[in-house]
């Protein structure tokens, strides 16, 4: 269903496009109105597609450089005229200038989804080496405090033997 309106969408875009260059080709003012009423379709339809306002205004600015006025026509023999081959150029001129700008678009996000990547990665392996050294200072605090009791342990042994050995040399004297 949305595949056949495209088709439909794409075809009155033909059309209408078709329609524009037949203007320019017999000399009839290029409007709005006109180009809708005779390519078969709405106004809002012509507005509603970038490429054929484009190609409205470059047909209009392609009579108005030529001082073409409605009715007047230039021989063509057959071929396409001086002025539909010149809005085809526009357009084609408008066309790459709005996709090379839609890619320099592309890019600007993809590198900006690409330093995130980046960033995103250094954060995971910061704070999988910050858990790491969590890790290894609850360790070392465990083990310092284990020292610490045996230190104290050890101390009081000391003192214990300090005390003996005091006691037995009153004792032997």
């Amino acid at each position: 269903m949305v595949s056949t309106r495209r088709k439909e969408s794409d075809q009155k875009q033909a059309n209408t496009a078709s329609t524009i260059n037949t203007f320019l080709l017999e000399g009839t003012l290029v409007s709005i109105s006109a180009v809708a009423e005779a390519a078969g379709v709405s106004r809002n339809f012509i507005y509603s597609h970038e490429s054929l306002l484009h190609q409205l205004e470059a047909a209009r600015q392609t009579q108005t450089d030529l001082g073409e006025t409605p009715g007047q026509r230039q021989p063509t023999n057959g071929a396409p005229g001086r002025a539909a081959l010149l809005t085809e150029l526009s357009i084609a001129h408008g066309s790459i200038k709005r996709l090379r700008q839609e890619l320099s678009d592309l890019n600007q996000r993809h590198e900006h989804c690409l330093g995130e990547q980046v960033h995103a990665s250094a954060r995971t392996e910061r704070s999988a080496a910050a858990a790491a050294q969590d890790a290894e200072i609850r360790q070392l605090t465990e083990e310092n405090r284990l020292l610490r009791q045996q230190l104290e342990t050890q101390g009081h042994r000391i003192s214990d033997l300090t005390d003996e050995l005091i006691a037995e040399r009153r004792a032997s004297y």
